[in-house]
């Protein structure tokens, strides 16, 4: 049985369409890993900016401050700018927080 010319290219083909599907849905999840990665990375550096900034004023006024809770700040923090990047806006949320300070 002999295989003819047709059967070998649409095999090469589907391999050829297969395989770009694969490296597509490989860059797509990727993609969304290092975005994590990147909300996350700037989330702690705000946490840790807020820290500092809280501490530097405290001690610049002589006063006592709350600078809470880095990792409750981040895990906001990383909240906030997700809900900003897939929105385009602050969350209600930290637009109530903002008012209320």
């Amino acid at each position: 049985m002999a295989v003819d010319l047709t059967t070998i290219v649409t095999s090469a083909a589907i391999g050829g369409v297969v395989g770009s599907a694969i490296t597509f849905l490989g860059q797509v999840l990727e993609r969304k890993s290092r975005r994590k990665e990147l909300l996350l990375a700037k989330s702690v550096e705000l946490a840790i900016d807020r820290a500092r900034f809280v501490y530097q004023a405290a001690k610049d006024q002589d006063a006592k401050a709350d600078i809470g809770d880095p990792a409750i700040n981040c895990a906001t923090y990383f909240g906030w700018l997700k809900y900003l990047l897939e929105k385009g806006e602050l969350p209600p949320d930290a637009i109530t927080k903002r008012n209320k300070k």
